[in-house]
């Protein structure tokens, strides 16, 4: 039985029209969790770890990281002390949207 990657995989459903848009609508709970990851991955800790850090459980890290919830901004706060960062929230433009225009 041959293996294949999920990278090689994730390649090949890309070209479908219908799974790219779905994917690309999950696109900033990737990055927020990919961010996440990684904050606690350069500051060399565990889950159990950041999770002692915050005063929860481990299982509540792996939720935050597996991205089944949304966190909320005080969550991400704590986080982000917890592993030594600073949380930075900003407001890019989607592609291909024009950025021109009045609020209303």
């Amino acid at each position: 039985m041959r293996l294949i990657r999920a990278t090689d995989l994730h390649k090949n459903w890309m070209k479908n029209p219908v799974y790219r848009r779905e994917y690309e609508a999950l696109e900033g709970e990737f990055a927020l969790v990919g961010a996440m990851m990684e904050a606690r991955s350069r500051a060399g800790l565990t889950q159990a770890q950041v999770a002692r850090r915050m005063n929860t459980t481990q299982t509540a890290i792996a939720r935050l990281e597996g991205g089944r919830i949304k966190p909320s901004t005080r969550t991400l706060e704590r986080y982000a002390k917890a592993t030594g960062h600073r949380l930075v929230i900003g407001f890019e433009p989607k592609r291909g949207r024009p950025t021109g225009g009045r609020a209303q």
